[in-house]
């Protein structure tokens, strides 16, 4: 499956808020194994790198951009056209950033944008799911069950 994974689930991710980090951290463990294909729009990247290295985020702009560098070994990066960011501007969606990230998800064909925040996305063209529901639907439709195994040492 083609994602386009919104900035909030990278954010829970790499600062493991809760009690949304468990679900991210899925997420982005089975792309990072090639079962699922995630995507971001390179915009998504600096409002990641903003959110980390703010007040709120507490992060040096080193460690956010030495994460940031190990995300993208997992995670793909579609850039708009200046086509692209015209369409967003002339949508009817209030939030830019929000409009942009549906752009990309139009341009690569996603098969889901995948967010914490599906009313952000309620004009979407593509499917909007959060994590627990996109796992929800891969066992579903392919009878696959995304879990982790403790080892025991």
């Amino acid at each position: 499956m083609r994602l386009l994974v919104d900035s909030n689930i990278i954010i829970d991710f790499v600062l493991r808020r809760e009690p949304f980090y468990a679900s991210a951290r899925k997420l982005l463990v089975f792309t990072a194994l090639g079962e699922l294909e995630a995507w971001v729009g390179a915009s998504q990247l600096t409002d990641v790198f903003y959110v980390l290295t703010s007040k709120s985020g507490g992060m040096d702009p080193a460690r956010a951009k030495s994460l940031l560098r190990a995300l993208r070994g997992h995670v793909h990066v579609c850039s708009l056209t200046q086509a692209d960011v015209e369409a967003a501007l002339a949508s009817t969606w209030d939030d830019f950033e929000d409009a942009c990230v549906h752009q990309s998800a139009l341009k690569l064909k996603a098969d889901a944008i995948v967010t914490r925040n599906k009313e952000d996305f309620e004009r979407s063209f593509v499917p909007v799911l959060d994590c627990e529901e996109l796992f929800a639907l891969i066992e579903k439709e392919h009878g696959i069950v995304y879990g982790e195994v403790e080892l025991c040492r």
